[in-house]
């Protein structure tokens, strides 16, 4: 093929900006290059593309390359990926290639029914969050997680990062969104029977999190000021949001209502001590998590939010982070049930899959982790899914506006149990 540093930059615009995985989509473009080449071997070159933007910012994108003249993306092909997963330390050769199927902010295809090959597509320079936990989870012996087989790192430069890892495939009926939303259909019952569960393997995924002795991974007391920042944050997140709110009827239920959402944030910030800080899944919710052949959970995707910064994302933070994500994906998942099915869930659904999930946690907890009181515990995980429903309500509105409903009924519900 091609040098890939003779790659001109609109052909390298046109490789990344249409791919599901590019992260900055709507921004306006101004240039790319090919900045470094990790990976030029036999058949599979990766190469790492500077993006740079109108307003002065810049992203790396990894793109892997075949052998074909044209710059296309070749890492669903077979005999790409069966190297690239033989680089990271797993042998591959011949193997039967499968892609995922929907696409996320990185890229992933099943080799043989035995293993899962991701290929990074946003890099940063530091520790890859993900390979970092799954360590850490090895080492403690927390089985509800995928094995990591496997790595392929580069030293740069331009940055020293993971390009790609290989976990151990877990065979499993489905993940916890897609189940969830088909069980409404025909066995309501289904979820809330198996949310107790949910909530003890999240219990015991902070608590091995939080017993490995590295400064990287040993909790830590918040500071005296911890509450009062998250608080003024929350405060600024609403601000913002509803200053931005489109002109629209069905938001006008919220829209003038931002003292009283503010109001809340005041109530919910007397929680008192928040326990100790760790870290924590990041972005968890029912699309980080399978429903094994084994009747279990396993928990996926270490990554974290992917619009985060990579210090960011290996901040330490309340576990009840997590929590919220969670009890959040329940309530997102009952609203979407009738927006894209027509399907309601019964009475008290929603509160059962809550209920049990936040027993069931606390049934597995290591108390220095949480709040010493409950209702310290209540008011904190309020708070944390009022961070969730504010960011839900600008994600959607910005970019699903017919989901928005699902945050705006998620406030005026808040705000009623609050009155």
């Amino acid at each position: 093929m091609r040098d890939p540093a003779a790659l001109t930059s609109d052909e390298l615009i046109a490789l990344v900006e249409n791919a599901r995985w590019f992260a900055a989509k709507g921004r306006a473009l101004e240039s790319a290059e090919v900045v470094g080449v990790p990976v030029r071997e036999g058949l599979v070159t990766l190469a790492i593309v500077e993006v740079r933007f109108a307003a002065g910012t810049h992203e790396h994108y990894l793109v892997a390359l075949g052998e074909d003249d044209e710059p296309v993306d070749a890492f669903d092909r077979p005999e790409v990926a069966a190297q690239l997963a033989a680089l990271a330390g797993v042998p591959a050769a011949g193997a039967r290639i499968r892609s995922f199927g929907v696409e996320q902010s990185n890229s992933c295809v099943v080799l043989d029914e035995l293993h899962v090959l991701k290929l990074y597509r946003r890099l940063e320079a530091g520790p890859n969050p993900e390979l970092e936990i799954l360590r850490v989870l090895a080492e403690a012996r927390f089985g509800n997680a995928p094995r990591l087989e496997g790595a392929l790192d580069t030293p740069g430069p331009p940055l020293g990062t993971a390009l790609a890892s290989v976990t151990a495939l877990v065979p499993s009926v489905g993940g916890g969104w897609e189940l969830a939303l088909d069980s409404l259909g025909d066995d309501p019952s289904w979820l809330p029977d198996r949310v107790w569960r949910l909530g003890e393997i999240t219990a015991e995924l902070h608590a091995a999190l939080a017993s490995y002795p590295d400064p990287a991974f040993s909790p830590e007391e918040p500071s005296a000021e911890a509450l009062g920042l998250l608080t003024a944050a929350i405060d600024e997140e609403i601000a913002t949001t509803f200053s931005m709110l489109p002109e629209d009827d069905a938001l006008g239920a919220i829209a003038h209502r931002v003292e009283d959402i503010r109001d809340v944030v005041q109530e919910l910030s007397a929680a008192g001590p928040s326990g100790l800080s760790i870290r924590a899944h990041g972005d968890y919710h029912l699309g980080q998590v399978l429903w094994t052949n084994a009747a279990d959970w396993v928990v996926i995707d270490f990554e974290g939010e992917p619009a985060r910064s990579l210090p960011e994302r290996r901040r330490k933070r309340s576990p009840l982070r997590d929590l919220a994500g969670m009890t959040r994906s329940f309530a997102y998942a009952a609203d979407a049930s009738v927006l894209l099915n027509g399907v309601e869930p019964p009475p008290g659904w929603l509160d059962a899959c809550r209920g049990g999930f936040v027993d069931g946690y606390l049934s597995a907890a290591d108390e220095r982790l949480l709040p010493p009181s409950r209702s310290g515990f209540d008011r904190l995980l309020g708070l944390f899914e009022l961070e969730k429903l504010v960011y839900e309500l600008r994600y959607e509105t910005r970019n699903r506006p017919e989901w928005a409903s699902i945050p705006l009924v998620g406030l005026l519900r808040l705000l009623e149990t609050s009155a």
